[in-house]
């Protein structure tokens, strides 16, 4: 309702008031009407408005409440109020009949309610999942583990309350039914495990699980299955969880669980989505198969992959080895035609000492500078001589083109 109207329960026709307390909780829709939650509840009964027993609005949580007690007929409820009361008239059953369709709720859009954590056990009937008082050690210690750290926050806040330059972090709320429920689900998947033969290696309190399975870790998450309702959850309605930071603000719960593998598995990465059809327990042995046949798959490709591996690594050596003797042909090349390029400059140089020589002989022997010019052809004879690729003969030359 808006918070603006000033309109009484009385004021509201019985349709009204069915559509508003099979919306929210009495005690929600009450101060909106002028009344308490138990003074809603006998306004109701007076006028034949059935409203949701205990408990559902938990069990509406996990997707197993059950259907609107349909509204009974006015002429119905006129007859009663007429007649004498000599006692409180009885709530009406919580089984609707199936040939009586419920009156239809409003299509407004709004974020579910979500259960006090003191009636969180109501989320352990019939759903087949560990209770609370029976978790796996790995899960246990979640519990342990959020209390140590609530406290901690609030020991934190109380130490900075009088320092206004720093800041902690905010206040942990309390664990949710949907954050039980949660810890259930990962219980009952870990004894289910354990139970064909595997290991909890590992357990984070946000979902994410680490089975050992025939020597090979395969990890897995169980997460709630997010929503986005069309108006965003505020208030309340918003605190479905202890641990919203760990979730996009404008999402809600849809009351429902999923879990998947997370460690990559050959052509596929399964999941699997709770339903009101098919609650978490149901969902366990498929997960669990899932699991230990992956193991088998999980250790062929990598047997594949070290195969590739060891493939690739040779196939790498044989192309350095080839590319190591190419570059090493290429210097005895280099050196070969080096050779070459002496041994014809050393012929021109030859040639031309000769004809020193003969010059020499007709000008005579003149001093240039501290030698005299028959010792700077000397000199250069020696020179060109260094390169001469024949010096220690044929094998000489490719011992030199072969050196390392």
């Amino acid at each position: 309702m808006d918070g603006g109207t000033t309109r009484t329960a009385k004021d509201l026709s019985r349709e009204e008031l069915y559509a508003l307390v099979w919306e929210r909780l009495l005690n929600r829709v009450g101060p909106e009407l002028g009344l308490d939650g138990p003074r809603l509840a006998k306004l109701c009964d007076k006028r034949q408005v059935p409203y949701p027993p205990p408990g559902y609005w938990q069990k509406q949580a996990v997707g197993r409440a059950p259907a609107p007690t349909p509204l009974p007929a006015e002429e119905v409820v006129a007859v009663k109020e007429l007649a004498p009361r000599t006692s409180r008239t009885p709530r009406p059953t919580t089984v609707a009949s199936k040939k009586s369709p419920a009156v239809a709720l409003p299509k407004e859009a709004r974020a579910p309610e979500p259960p006090s954590i003191i009636d969180a056990k109501e989320t352990e009937k019939d759903d087949g999942l560990d209770p609370l008082d029976g978790l796996h050690p790995k899960i246990k210690a979640w519990i342990a583990e959020h209390k140590r750290e609530q406290k901690e926050r609030a020991q934190e806040n109380r130490r900075q309350r009088n320092d206004v330059w720093s800041w902690g972090k905010s206040l942990l709320d309390d664990l949710t039914p949907r954050d039980l429920y949660r810890f259930r689900a990962s219980s009952s998947l870990c004894r289910a495990i354990e139970a064909a033969g595997g290991r909890v290696k590992g357990a984070d309190i946000h979902g994410k699980l680490t089975f050992t399975v025939g020597g090979r870790d395969i990890e897995c998450m169980v997460k709630e299955k997010m929503s986005r309702p069309i108006k965003r959850p505020e208030g309340e309605a918003a605190k479905w969880t202890a641990y919203s930071h760990h979730h996009n603000s404008g999402l809600t719960s849809s009351g429902f669980l999923r879990a998947q593998i997370n460690t990559w598995l050959p052509d596929e990465q399964p999941q699997w989505l709770e339903s009101p059809r098919k609650p978490f327990s149901q969902l366990i042995p498929a997960i669990v198969e899932t699991v230990v046949a992956s193991v088998p798959r999980l250790i062929e490709w990598e047997r594949k992959r070290e195969e590739d591996r060891r493939r690739y690594e040779e196939e790498e050596r044989r192309r350095w080895e080839l590319r190591r003797l190419k570059e090493i042909d290429d210097t005895h090349w280099a050196r070969f035609r080096s050779a070459a390029t002496n041994w014809q400059e050393k012929q021109l140089l030859d040639a031309f000492i000769t004809e020193l020589k003969a010059r020499l002989a007709l000008e005579g022997d003149q001093a240039i500078g501290e030698k005299t010019t028959n010792e700077w052809l000397d000199w250069a004879k020696n020179r060109a001589a260094e390169l001469d690729p024949f010096a220690e003969g044929l094998a000489g030359l490719f011992r030199n083109v072969q050196r390392p």
